[in-house]
């Protein structure tokens, strides 16, 4: 899917979570968010991510694919148990961020290796670029706005 998919999905979850886990920093929350709901792109040279830190990029892109480790679902758990202790709130917010993203591309017709190295995918019907990827995006975008306006 592309970014902007993503942000848009990202940003509806991430609402719903403010108002249902009562959130405090609603800002840092929603920024943490979306942020690592772009990261698993960093794996992928053209993405926006990877536009934006070259660097980071071109050093993960030596050692791995896209839809590798960085789409597998060990680093969300690695960064949830990493960051708990210190605060929930944050834990939470990059860690579903990072997931969410997971999920979306789990529609995708490439789908990922939700298990990497394993080779089993899981996979959909949707084709980044695709009408049902447009659709999708003004959906998550339209359901942010009625939850911003009559929600919270």
């Amino acid at each position: 899917m592309r970014y902007y998919t993503h942000l848009a999905f990202s940003f509806f979850i991430g609402l719903w979570l403010i108002k249902y886990l009562k959130i405090e920093n609603q800002i840092l929350f929603i920024f943490l968010f979306l942020f690592f709901s772009l990261i698993p792109d960093i794996d992928e040279a053209k993405s926006r991510i990877a536009k934006k830190t070259k660097a980071i990029s071109w050093l993960v892109n030596l050692f791995f694919s896209h839809r590798g480790l960085f789409h597998a679902v060990y680093i969300p758990i690695l960064l949830f148990l990493l960051l708990f202790n210190l605060r929930m709130d944050i834990a939470v917010a990059v860690s579903f961020g990072y997931i969410s993203h997971i999920v979306l591309d789990c529609f995708t017709v490439r789908g990922i290796r939700l298990l990497w190295p394993l080779k089993k995918r899981l996979k959909g019907f949707v084709r980044t670029g695709g009408l049902v990827e447009n659709i999708v995006f003004v959906l998550f975008l339209g359901l942010s706005l009625y939850f911003l306006v009559f929600v919270l």
